[in-house]
């Protein structure tokens, strides 16, 4: 309670103007916050390999779509038929061929028929534009290959996110012999080759089937036990380093901390923002504390908006620590929900949680490293003060956008 305490007799010290800029900022993330349920920027790809086929399931929700073909709403009535839909099929299966590379056996395929394009919900004919990034959006496209021999390698890569967006993550899975092997796709690392070990099988083919499952089943042990979990964190640990690096807002939101703090405070408001965004990281990963993803996303970005605004009256920063762990708590909430769609495995939860989140703390790390002493180097000189507050107007100009896209569903951003 006396942290609540410290918080309330903080804003309280505030001018009346920020006080009301706050309020009215929440006001606002509270009503446009439940227009629907937005997701993180993410698609998923998952590939399923059988002895003699390959399925390929890949699902996007409509914006993601709509930048992959922009006339998907043909008659631009911001909304999406399933007729238009069904239309723009063969269009954008052929640019999904186009940008996502697979091979099979290391020679270059296509994913074979395109067996299905499942509309998102068949309870109704139009999809309106405010719920194009909905949870309830989602359209899979699903191809079915045939091989003639149980595949030894399969290798898939990911060429759009220059279409996507940098920050565009694809969540793939490879099931393979009941098992399933989770693989994060980004601008970093845009292709994986799944070797499937189906040859070392292939060689006893011809003999007793006792012999062939017995080949199966010492492979999947051997698979298992060469899954190395120091592997599995690297892969959370990059995927925490990187969404720090591409994640706008939250470098934004620390730029906005930056340019008003010396370096001592510097290390008071990012040790505060690490504590808080740790605590709520854990408690929404773990489901003990759920909030609605676009109410998540919308006080973010009021988080950046009032940061940036409170430059212009702040004059000591020295007790803003308490303000930014506040707003830490939020961004936590916000690392969760990238988090959450990620699957983490059962038995090295906790792990994989620790690698994220210090991955995540690295990116930070690194982005203060590098903006601190350049910033204060401004600072310090004559035109220091006009520097500060261009930049903070700079940086409330974007979290507004960003509140309005994700409170409202415009599409004011480009990412």
């Amino acid at each position: 309670m006396s942290a609540i305490h410290a918080l309330v007799s903080y804003v309280g010290t505030l001018a009346l103007p920020m006080r009301i800029c706050l309020a009215v900022i929440f006001l606002f993330t509270s009503l446009g916050s439940y227009v629907s349920a937005h997701l993180p920027d993410t698609s998923y790809a998952r590939i399923g390999i059988e002895r003699h086929q390959v399925s390929i399931k890949l699902t996007y929700d409509i914006t993601s779509l709509i930048r992959i073909h922009p006339s998907l709403d043909s008659n631009q009535d911001h909304q999406l038929s399933k007729q238009e839909l069904q239309t723009a099929v063969p269009v954008v299966s052929a640019a999904l061929q186009k940008t996502v590379e697979f091979e099979l056996n290391s020679v270059v395929s296509d994913f074979g028929e395109l067996q299905s394009v499942a509309w998102p919900n068949e309870t109704v004919e139009t999809i309106a534009e405010s719920d194009y990034h909905a949870a309830t959006s989602l359209v899979t496209f699903q191809y079915m290959k045939p091989v003639a021999k149980p595949p030894a390698d399969i290798w898939l890569r990911f060429d759009f996110f220059d279409t996507l967006g940098l920050r565009h993550t694809v969540l793939g899975a490879f099931e393979h012999e009941a098992m399933t092997h989770e693989v994060l796709f980004s601008t970093f690392e845009p292709d994986y080759f799944f070797d499937t070990k189906y040859q070392a099988n292939d060689q006893v083919a011809t003999t007793d089937p006792k012999d062939i499952l017995n080949a199966t089943n010492q492979y999947s042990l051997e698979r298992r036990g060469n899954e190395s979990l120091w592997i599995r964190l690297k892969q959370f640990f990059v995927f925490g380093v990187e969404h720090i690096i591409v994640g706008y807002d939250h470098i934004l939101f620390l730029l906005s901390l930056i340019v008003v703090s010396r370096v001592k405070e510097l290390v008071k408001i990012v040790t505060s923002f690490t504590v808080a965004h740790s605590i709520t990281l854990a408690l929404a990963t773990l489901k003990w504390v759920e909030l609605p993803p676009t109410l998540v996303e919308t006080l973010i970005a009021a988080t950046i908006i009032y940061t940036a605004l409170e430059n212009f009256w702040i004059r000591e920063t020295h007790g803003r620590w308490k303000l930014t762990f506040l707003f830490g708590l939020i961004h936590g909430f916000g690392f969760a929900g990238v988090l959450k769609e990620l699957d983490l495995p059962s038995q090295s939860f906790l792990r994989s949680l620790l690698a994220f989140n210090l991955g995540v703390e690295v990116g930070q790390l690194v982005v203060v490293a590098l903006l601190a002493w350049p910033i204060a180097w401004f600072i310090d000189k004559k035109w220091g003060k006009v520097f500060q507050l261009t930049l903070s107007a700079i940086i409330a100009f974007f979290g507004f956008g960003w509140f309005l896209d994700r409170a409202f569903g415009f599409s004011i951003m480009p990412f």
